[in-house]
């Protein structure tokens, strides 16, 4: 579970926008998802969204405020259907994957980055 992170940018709003509008436009573009976890900071915003009904289809995506950039968040981890609230919490806890999502600096410049339970996030080289 976890692994290499992958980051890919999927959609652009103004940086300007209130963040009710920049969420209205993910959740429009992700269609039929329910936003399970919220975490709000300076310069970035994380969901996580499941589709209704299936409790192992989570996603993380991340506004990166500065640009405007919704990016979807995955891990080289052969997980293809998606995450569990469970899964979120070990990430989350155990993985201090927070450390990177609160600074968009660290993986907007596409350095690899590996999140591992029970490790703090570590630069691929």
């Amino acid at each position: 579970m976890f692994g290499r992170m992958i980051v890919e940018p999927i959609m652009q709003v103004d940086p300007g926008a209130d963040l009710q509008s920049a969420v209205a436009a993910l959740v429009k573009v992700t269609e039929s998802v329910e936003i399970v976890r919220w975490i709000d900071f300076p310069a970035s915003v994380l969901l996580f969204l499941l589709v209704p009904g299936d409790p192992d289809s989570g996603a993380v995506y991340v506004l990166d405020r500065q640009k405007g950039t919704w990016y979807a968040v995955d891990f080289e981890d052969e997980q293809f259907g998606g995450y569990s609230v469970s899964e979120l919490e070990t990430l989350l806890e155990d993985c201090n994957f927070l450390d990177l999502i609160e600074r968009p600096g660290l993986w907007r410049t596409g350095l690899p980055w590996v999140v591992s339970p029970g490790k703090p996030p570590e630069a691929a080289v």
